[in-house]
């Protein structure tokens, strides 16, 4: 029965039984018939199926909260004893592209220049959706974290800032690389009252790039503004509302204790952050 409940655990956090399928090497139709052997021993529907996937019964509930976290830890200790027996280990890393190309690269080098059993698989995206579907032993995340299914750790922060190539013809037109669910109502407002045309540009390495040729004014994060060269041709642009810092976070599963690997990646990339005022909610100098 234990490995039946680890498996409607695993069903319970991705709430998809194809992908659960899909991750634990398993035929769909083995999977299914497992959950409803256990649902058959414990009396009790564990979940229904809906148009939106797997949503969980109130027994079921209740024992995702009662056993997960003890279970999922069991589980990584015996997929480490047995990862110990092997000369190569894999490793999933997920990270925002921008920052993991730039100033987080020298804490990934020094990662797998030491860790040289390990099998890096590196993934560049800040996408928080379905994270829970995604195979992963660090996840490093800039934005607030909502998902509570994940330990967390909070590493850095990155302001934001409005900035502008001083020969700029194109001062009035906004580069936006951030949707509105992660501005606040009032700076939408103040943003467009104060620029008459918006470019939405749902990638900051390309709004930086855009900024950077001068065709306009970017709401950009210190990570990038960081990255301008010849940083003298650029200025601030000032606004009546105080502009969001966004927080860096590690995220990782099973238990609230990373493994070694994963632990020994977040010291480094906590060392690479304190280097660089950057990710540290500081402003960048624009004068020489």
């Amino acid at each position: 029965m234990l490995n039946d409940i680890y498996l409607f655990i695993e069903l319970a956090r991705r709430k998809s039984m194809s992908q659960t399928a899909k991750d634990l090497n398993l035929n769909l139709s083995t999977l299914s018939r497992r959950i409803q052997t256990l649902e058959e021993k414990l009396g009790t529907p564990l979940l229904q199926r809906s148009a939106r996937g797997i949503v969980l019964s109130a027994a079921g509930q209740h024992i995702y909260d009662s056993l997960a976290e003890n279970v999922l830890s069991l589980s990584s200790q015996v997929n480490q004893v047995i990862n110990k027996q092997n000369t190569v280990e894999e490793f999933y890393l997920l990270c925002p592209q921008n920052i993991i190309s730039g100033p987080l690269i020298p804490a990934i080098t020094a990662f797998q220049t030491t860790q040289k059993h390990l099998n890096l698989h590196i993934y560049p995206s800040n996408m928080n959706s379905q994270l829970s579907q995604q195979r992963f032993n660090l996840a490093i995340r800039v934005g607030e974290q909502h998902d509570s299914s994940f330990y967390q750790k909070r590493l850095g922060t990155i302001a934001t800032a409005l900035v502008v190539k001083k020969q700029s013809e194109s001062k009035n037109r906004l580069i936006l690389p951030y949707t509105n669910k992660q501005l606040s109502p009032a700076l939408i407002s103040e943003l467009k009252n104060k620029f008459e045309n918006i470019t939405y540009c749902y990638d900051i390495t390309i709004a930086r790039q855009l900024v950077q040729s001068g065709v306009g004014t970017g709401l950009l994060p210190m990570s990038e503004i960081a990255s301008l060269t010849s940083k003298h041709q650029f200025e601030y642009v000032d606004l009546n509302i105080t502009l969001p810092s966004r927080p860096i976070y590690a995220l990782w599963s099973h238990s609230r204790t990373p493994s070694n690997s994963t632990n020994t990646l977040i010291e480094l990339i906590q060392d690479c952050i304190a280097t660089q005022p950057s990710l540290q909610g500081q402003i960048i100098t624009l004068s020489n």
